[in-house]
């Protein structure tokens, strides 16, 4: 695969010329921007040849931001397929095949089938269980994923490690953590358990445990009051008695 994605990035370089001088025409590029797009094209090709395909991904998706080329966003699909991004570069791929004229029959052949592979190795975690009339906050590692009503909800991801958790008023979160693979479609039911709240009759319970207590606490400290007073008399001087001589 490696000997392929080295084919094709010669082979879109090639492209980069006329690429840039299009996309000068359509966007009315300065001379500093395509100088830094040829720059960004030459950082990101050589990142490809040592095996760094994250730095390969931010210069080509820098390039196609300043750009606008067709070379540089096809570049950055084959980064993000080396990266195992699939979600990504089938994205990628999409959008270079609807946004863009690709005249060379061979190249859109190339870009389809690699567009119909990435699709397949997206795996899907499919959410059931969720109300229809309620709307859930879901973040799936880390990031928030809107929740459309579609149900099930499905979340797209790429094979590895992963963590959601889904959230509704007046329930406690579900949380689901688990391992996909590359094109694995997993159903999950989401599961939410109502928050407790105190009853009525708890209230009442409780509000006759304090009354009870109040007045079980007055009725000890009479009795604690009385035997002090009960002691402070035995002994207390008896001065108003008088013995008379």
């Amino acid at each position: 695969m490696m000997l392929r994605v080295f084919a094709s990035l010669l082979f879109v370089v090639a492209l980069l010329a006329p690429s840039l001088t299009r996309a000068q025409a359509a966007r009315e590029l300065s001379p500093a921007e395509v100088e830094e797009a040829r720059a960004l094209f030459v950082a990101g090709s050589a990142a490809v040849e040592s095996g760094r395909w994250a730095d390969a991904v931010s210069s080509f998706e820098r390039a196609y931001e300043i750009t606008g080329a067709p070379s540089a966003l096809y570049n950055l699909g084959l980064a993000l397929r080396a990266l195992g991004r699939h979600r990504d570069a089938r994205d990628a791929f999409d959008r270079l095949l609807t946004a863009h004229t690709l005249d060379d029959a061979e190249l859109r052949r190339e870009v389809e089938q690699m567009r119909t592979e990435e699709a397949a190795r997206v795996a899907v975690l499919e959410l059931v269980g969720l109300d229809a009339d309620a709307r859930h906050a879901i973040r799936f590692d880390g990031r928030d994923v809107a929740d459309d009503g579609a149900r099930p909800l499905d979340v797209e991801t790429d094979a590895g490690a992963h963590t959601l958790i889904a959230e509704r008023e007046g329930f406690r979160p579900f949380v689901w953590e688990g391992e996909l693979a590359d094109g694995e479609r997993r159903a999950v039911r989401a599961l939410f358990e109502p928050v407790a709240t105190a009853s009525a009759s708890d209230d009442t319970a409780l509000h006759v445990v304090l009354v009870v207590s109040a007045i079980a606490a007055v009725a000890a400290g009479g009795a604690i009051l009385g035997y002090v007073l009960y002691e402070d008399a035995q002994v207390r001087p008896l001065y108003d008695q008088r013995v008379e001589p």
